[in-house]
């Protein structure tokens, strides 16, 4: 099969930072104690009542809001039902019992809710315990019960505050138009080409680093982790009606597990004056989950559709690193191997062609480097094996690092892809037949909700 490879970045100066093993956590390691780091989820937390169904955000980016604003700063009304997490109380009764109408997600919760995600009661006596959201089997996050946790406020508290350079390794930002509060890793390694500007916190709304989504890969690869401005679910005091009403967009408010007397919780706000405050424990904030570090350092791995993004550490003498990739588990279906120079630069390739590497000159001794290479070309939702190899002058392997990745599903498009705003524009075309618009893409053609129409 012919592989085409291309190089984003490679040669990146520093230290690098750790990657946890469960699915879902992200590369980064993060003190929250003097004893004690953690890794972080790759997205916040989401509900799905209709199936019961947990989940990370796809991207960490992605927030599900509270809808439709009208000029008061309300929900408006859709259907009779509120939108997205004002929809906390669309159910109804019927001959099977209670059926959720709304089959969206939710994303803000009351305070200790991982047993009861849509209690919406504005009697904070009915949020006496907590009970960790963590406790579930989230799909996308090792799926078994008790891999995750709440910080506390002191964890909170230290990861802004108490780590070493604690204050230069946070900041306002925004990844992909979303604004938000970037954090990164005890040992950063900022990635060749792209910047970050520390602890400029002065706007609450927008901070001065702004990344593409493409951008915030290469961040994210080397560790670092996005807090998105959320909403905030309270009581509609204009209706008196429970709590179902989501206001204070422009910030961002995440649970700790630490209580505050016996009504009230904890919350910590990133963005602006980074710091722990206090409310009502009725109140739906946002939830980022967390576990325990074990400071394992395994090959990452971040696979698209056809794609695949490699991050590996340089290693002590050694002069060569050679890239394997498989087609099967026994190793003897070779798809391509790219072998790279201590400097990152390729210089030899089989059954592939090639973008030539970047190489920046080191500014430290190469043992303190990251390499990123970004492999195309391959077939969606498909197993695939790898090797990496690092060898010295004598051609004695230093080091072998295996493993395997699954590459995702081919997205269809649909017609809010076509006309989706900052996104690269697709090869479109508009059919008009019998009087209905139709779209043609790649030889297929799909209505304008995006279904695929086979006869038409």
């Amino acid at each position: 099969m012919k592989t085409k490879v291309s190089i984003i970045l490679a040669c990146l100066i520093g230290v690098a930072s750790s990657m946890f093993a469960t699915e879902g956590a992200l590369r980064g390691k993060f003190a929250i104690s003097a004893t004690d780091t953690v890794a972080f989820s790759r997205g916040n937390l989401q509900y799905q009542p209709s199936t019961n169904t947990w989940r990370f955000a796809e991207n960490q980016w992605n927030f599900v809001g509270g809808g439709t604003y009208d000029n008061k700063g309300g929900n408006v009304y859709q259907d009779g039902l509120r939108s997205d997490n004002g929809r906390i109380r669309s159910y109804q009764f019927s001959a099977n019992g209670w059926v959720w109408t709304y089959e969206g997600w939710l994303d803000l919760f009351g305070w200790g809710t991982g047993n009861n995600p849509t209690a919406n009661s504005t009697t904070n006596s009915n949020y006496s315990s907590f009970t960790d959201w963590g406790r579930n089997a989230i799909t996308n996050g090792g799926n078994q019960a008790n891999l995750w946790r709440t910080m506390t406020k002191d964890e909170w508290d230290y990861l802004y505050n108490g780590r070493e350079n604690a204050a230069s390794l946070y900041a306002n930002g925004t990844v992909n138009g979303v604004n938000g509060s970037i954090l990164l890793p005890d040992n950063w390694v900022i990635p060749a080409g792209l910047s970050f500007k520390a602890n400029n916190n002065t706007d609450p709304q927008v901070g001065p680093n702004v990344y593409t989504e493409d951008e915030w890969i290469l961040m994210e690869m080397a560790g670092a982790v996005f807090l998105p401005l959320t909403y905030e679910r309270t009581m509609d005091w204009q209706r008196q009606e429970y709590c179902t009403a989501v206001y204070v967009e422009n910030t961002a408010r995440y649970w700790a597990s630490t209580p505050w007397g016996t009504n009230g919780a904890y919350y910590y706000i990133p963005i602006g004056t980074p710091g722990i405050y206090q409310d009502n424990r009725y109140v739906g904030k946002a939830v980022r989950l967390v576990q325990n570090h074990d400071g394992s350092e395994l090959f990452p791995v971040m696979p698209g559709a056809d794609n695949a993004l490699f991050r590996w550490t340089s290693v002590p003498n050694a002069e060569t690193y050679t890239l394997h990739v498989y087609g099967n588990s026994a190793k003897t279906e070779e798809i391509v191997y790219i072998t790279f120079d201590r400097d990152g630069c390729v210089t030899g390739l089989h059954f592939a062609s090639h973008t030539q590497a970047r190489k920046h000159e080191a500014d430290s001794p190469y043992t303190d480097q990251l390499f990123f290479y970004t492999l195309q070309g391959l077939q969606a939702n498909t197993d695939y094996w790898y090797a990496i190899s690092c060898e010295d002058t004598h051609n004695q392997t230093r080091q072998l690092i295996d493993g395997t990745f699954h590459t995702t599903e081919a997205k269809t498009p649909t017609s809010v892809d076509c006309i989706k705003e900052n996104r690269e524009t697709l090869n479109v075309q508009k059919i008009l037949h019998n009087r209905q618009v139709y779209l043609m893409y790649e030889g297929q053609i799909y209505d304008v909700q995006g279904r695929k129409i086979e006869n038409l």
